[in-house]
């Protein structure tokens, strides 16, 4: 059984940085065998009610602004799978939850391909994209996860946004800046909920979790984590990368290998 990841992605430009957070993105798959498939949820495609991207040859969606021109030239060319898409499809329309197939999206947003093109860099494992819906709560979406959980059988389950994010408050200047005291917080707080599985108490995060608001001013790129959180069989986890950018950027990559 193939475990189930959140990756904190941060910036477009990671795929083209040189840096300890991209060192470790390129040795992550060192830690499980190579899956036939991968399933992605990702923050920057949310929609009113659940989709999954049906194409068979998504093209490279370059969904940002005022980047180095070598970044609009990259090209993540990973197929998809529509049998896999429509084994999905069957399985949660099967449990009660319905979803649409979208088949003029036409590709994969930078919160999969950045971080997949380190992780993969060949783009030779087929690719399925469900979107973030946006009626979903912290708890749908982990009922979600539940249902996914028997996917992992064959396919690596990624979640894909940002332990901590808030655009507004980054030190630009200095990727390297001491944390702050609001990002560390917040951040220690969901691990360690998460090594001890309180469920409760992060389906519950909009009023436990300290500092909410001044990590996430929006929520679309915490909530991706309730997927793999409820895709894991036991609901514990642990986090294998506990790096800063920018003073308040969590780079946390939460593992769930069980």
């Amino acid at each position: 059984m193939f475990p189930s990841l959140y990756i904190s992605h941060g910036s477009p430009a990671l795929s083209i940085m040189k840096n300890s957070t991209t060192s470790f993105l390129k040795n992550l798959s060192s830690n499980f065998d190579e899956p036939k498939f991968i399933l992605v949820v990702s923050a920057h495609w949310i929609t009113k009610d659940l989709k999954i991207l049906y194409e068979e040859s998504p093209h490279t969606i370059h969904d940002f602004y005022n980047f180095p021109k070598e970044l609009y030239e990259l090209k993540y060319e990973a197929k998809s799978d529509l049998r896999k898409c429509d084994e999905i499809i069957n399985l949660i329309e099967n449990s009660g939850i319905k979803i649409e197939k979208d088949t003029s999206r036409g590709g994969f947003d930078h919160g999969v391909w950045s971080p997949l093109s380190l992780i993969y860099p060949n783009a030779n494992i087929p690719i399925i994209q469900l979107s973030l819906p946006l009626n979903f709560d912290s708890k749908k979406l982990f009922e979600l996860g539940m249902i996914l959980n028997t996917l992992r059988e064959d396919t690596l389950i990624i979640s894909s946004g940002a332990m901590t994010h808030n655009l507004m408050d980054l030190n630009w200047e200095n990727e390297n800046a001491i944390p702050t005291s609001y990002a560390k917080e917040f951040r220690d707080w969901v691990v360690e909920n998460i090594q001890k599985g309180n469920v409760e108490s992060l389906l519950n995060y909009e009023k436990e979790a300290p500092n909410l608001q001044k990590n996430h001013p929006s929520k679309e790129h915490f909530l991706p984590l309730f997927v793999t959180f409820g895709a894991s069989n036991n609901h514990t986890g642990e986090s294998l990368h506990d790096i800063y950018m920018y003073g308040n950027q969590s780079m946390d990559t939460i593992i769930f290998r069980k």
